[in-house]
């Protein structure tokens, strides 16, 4: 087990004359000493005497034989450190598509959290959404929350946090996170030596090596073909540039080949030249731009370049707002199995925008995407259960559609799912998993949930009754603006 610096002074306290000691800068030393008792542990020891940390360095002077190994740096670059803090609005759309399973979008949530940047400072956020990106196979939060493990940062303390850390940190190495190998090759050659173990990731490195000089060659035989004017060829590369697949990552790249290729006609290079104009990466942002291309890509019949394009129309967002437009779009999306679509041309029957109101029309088109098991749609195919909109009124079928949406991770499902144990609506009332759903959703920045969880600690609802709690709840609430919560910090009074 890694242990902080801070357990030298009970280490020797106890007698024991060994440890595996990381220092208290994030990670840049490990101590080892040799002892007689491998098998001793201690319990964290979190603040120590000036005298204890002497003790501690003298005991390694004197002590034979000892070694001071330099370990690999833990520290990582976060996305957000690397341009300014996003806006609300930009916030806003990246939770969205982090909710909506975005594993790129979820890494990048745990970049702000951890850094503070747009959004409260908050490492076990930052750890929540390294988790659910790294879960889905994306190698770099893989990384990420592999050294938060390390670190004990954002993670419950156990003794097996180094095991879990090896655990991710082996998942980012075979998925081609270079940077993984150095931790993996520290700690089993140096801190848990195991001959076995340092062979099986060496030749993994190696594997890695060799595919990654086949993946180069590869390109370049692509980017040959590319420039001779093949539309797919220079699809392929501005592919490549996007996601750092057999060359380094290049955005600005990949936007000039995509719109090579978008040019010729080629339509998936237009939809994807479009979404880099919409985010603004390796070009400057522009959604009258992106529509542009969508729409070239939309009147080829291309499903996902209308749905996109219908998104913007519903919005204003690069043309003028036009619901009769979007509507037409995501009608042709939908018709394609875009569960998106689906569900957003139910919400256009539901609210009579670009079309006439048909909460029946609204209900059919939620229930095809939710046989995709697409959780928006579960959830507002669940809300017209609870209210009976277009369907007969069932309590019963809402609890189940918001439990399935719920599990996927959709944070407005889970508020709904907590507010039907609390009210015993479709299930027995239960207090419990009322605050447990409430807690999943605040954990993914529902201010509305954070409100409620401050509720149930100032009126002791399934917990016993703690201000200093519902203070805390109510506070994070209000500072993403939320109106009742205000009012409840006001309430509770000066309690700090």
């Amino acid at each position: 087990m890694i242990y902080d610096v801070f357990l030298v002074e009970r280490h020797i306290k106890r007698g024991h004359t060994s440890s595996r000691l990381r220092l208290p800068n994030g990670g840049g030393i490990i101590l080892v000493i040799y002892h007689s008792k491998p098998n001793e542990r201690a319990k964290p020891f979190r603040r120590p005497s000036v005298a204890g940390c002497i003790a501690a360095f003298t005991v390694l002077a004197l002590l034979s034989p000892t070694y001071v190994y330099a370990a690999p740096d833990t520290t990582f670059v976060t996305e957000s450190t690397l341009g300014p803090a996003p806006t609300a609005g930009q916030i806003q759309g990246l939770l969205k598509k982090a909710r909506a399973g975005d594993v790129k979008a979820q890494e990048h949530m745990g970049d702000l959290h951890m850094d503070g940047s747009g959004v409260v400072r908050n490492k076990v956020l930052a750890a929540m959404w390294y988790s659910k990106a790294a879960n889905a196979g994306n190698a770099l939060a893989q990384y990420k929350i592999g050294l938060m493990y390390l670190r004990f940062e954002g993670v419950p303390f156990a003794d097996d946090n180094d095991t879990t850390a090896m655990m991710w940190l082996g998942k980012a190495a075979q998925n081609g996170e270079q940077a993984a190998f150095a931790h993996l090759y520290y700690y089993y050659g140096q801190v848990h030596p195991d001959p076995k173990k340092m062979s099986f990731w060496q030749g993994v490195e190696d594997g890695l090596d060799q595919s990654l000089l086949k993946q180069q060659e590869k390109f370049k035989q692509l980017l040959q073909t590319a420039k001779q004017g093949d539309a797919v060829a220079q699809r392929r590369v501005a592919l490549r540039y996007e996601k750092g697949r057999g060359i380094e990552r290049d955005f600005a790249a990949a936007a000039t080949w995509y719109k090579a290729a978008a040019e010729l006609g080629d339509v998936r290079a237009q939809d994807n030249y479009a979404d880099l104009c919409l985010t603004g990466k390796g070009v400057p942002k522009d959604p009258s731009e992106a529509a542009k291309w969508y729409q070239r890509a939309a009147d080829k019949g291309f499903s996902r370049s209308q749905y996109s394009l219908a998104n913007l129309y519903r919005n204003g967002h690069g043309v003028d707002q036009d619901f009769d437009q979007a509507a037409k779009l995501y009608q042709q999306a939908a018709a394609s199995g875009i569960a998106a679509a689906q569900t957003n041309l139910g919400r256009l029957y539901a609210s009579g925008k670009g079309l006439d109101s048909d909460p029946k029309q609204a209900a059919s088109w939620y229930q095809k995407a939710a046989d995709q098991d697409y959780a928006p749609a579960l959830r507002s195919l669940g809300i017209a259960y609870q209210f009976g909109k277009g369907v007969k009124q069932d309590d019963d079928q809402a609890f189940a559609l918001y439990t399935k949406a719920a599990e996927f991770g959709d944070v407005k499902a889970q508020e709904n799912l907590a507010f039907l144990y609390q009210s015993g609506r479709g299930t027995k009332k239960d207090y419990a998993n009322a605050l447990s759903w409430y807690q999943k959703a605040a954990a993914q920045g529902s201010k509305r949930a954070q409100n409620k969880i401050g509720v149930f600690y100032q009126f002791g609802k399934g917990v016993k009754v703690d201000l200093i709690e519902a203070h805390k709840w109510y506070q994070l609430a209000a500072d993403q603006g939320h109106d009742q919560a205000i009012a409840n910090l006001k309430a509770l009074g000066g309690l700090q």
